[in-house]
């Protein structure tokens, strides 16, 4: 029930961010529809429930109806549906990003935690952040909640409007933290000053992000949709999976190295 209430308070942005009436989502064969006129968008794949729908470009909706058609919605919104779809889009310069996870809360789904550690920064201190680093956070945020271990800033989190009533929610914490419950901590602070303002949290978390998952959700936020996001330029690519399923547990790489995809060219700042 708590989801239902969520969905019907966020449907008004949802159909905004669609690319396509809503309306025109399906239970069965999943429909490929232009996206609106004026639309930023090259592609939006989306899942909501059973229902799914993917919005493109005018000239990709013939070419992308079979291999879209041959595809139920676990193999579309997925590794192997990016690499499909991208055999149509990547040909005009825009690859697939995703499955991507939309996630919300609200009071009655958001699960309260304090910790002293959370600081609220001032816009000079946001201005200084380091965000090559917090590269999920934004400089031009509404507020952030950060957490410094001694001088050095160990975790943030950022919030930015996105469109009424939606406010959305960056995280980063660096890499060698010691200190335990960053992520969290500041994420539960940047969520409850969000229902304090009447708005709707929102954060989005791609698959392999298993720590960002867990903490998304250990804060109350629900997976609402999921969506299959064209980008400009080249076919970015997920990492290995984050983390693992509990602290010290033994995981590896089942493929040796030499089978490895070595077509896979490093990122630029690397």
């Amino acid at each position: 029930m708590a989801d239902e209430l969520l969905l019907e308070k966020v449907a008004h942005w949802l159909e905004s961010r669609a690319g396509a009436p809503m309306s025109e989502m399906r239970t069965g064969p999943t429909p490929v529809v232009p996206l609106r006129p004026n639309s930023n968008d090259s592609l939006r794949a989306l899942k909501i429930g059973g229902k799914t729908i993917v919005a493109c470009r005018p000239e990709w909706v013939d070419p992308l109806q079979p291999i879209v058609d041959d595809l139920d919605p676990d193999l579309l919104f997925s590794m192997f549906g990016a690499y499909e779809l991208a055999r149509v889009t990547l040909r005009d310069g825009v690859g697939i990003w995703g499955p991507v996870w939309f996630l919300f809360a609200d009071e009655r789904t958001w699960r309260p935690m304090k910790d002293d550690r959370v600081v609220i920064l001032e816009p000079s201190q946001l201005a200084d952040v380091d965000y090559r680093f917090f590269w999920h956070c934004r400089p031009d945020s509404l507020a952030g909640f950060a957490i410094y271990d001694g001088d050095r800033l160990a975790a943030l989190a950022t919030v930015w409007d996105d469109g009424d009533p939606m406010w959305e929610i960056g995280m980063d914490v660096v890499q060698d933290a010691k200190l335990r419950g960053l992520g969290r901590a500041v994420v539960s602070a940047a969520a409850r000053w969000i229902l304090d303002n009447d708005r709707v949290a929102l954060a989005t978390t791609a698959q392999f992000n298993v720590p960002s998952a867990r903490t998304l959700r250990s804060v109350g936020l629900r997976r609402l949709l999921t969506a299959m996001i064209g980008t400009e330029g080249a076919m970015n690519l997920a990492p290995q999976p984050l983390g693992a399923p509990f602290p010290g547990a033994e995981t590896r790489n089942l493929y040796p190295k030499w089978a490895m995809n070595h077509d896979i060219l490093p990122n630029k700042q690397d």
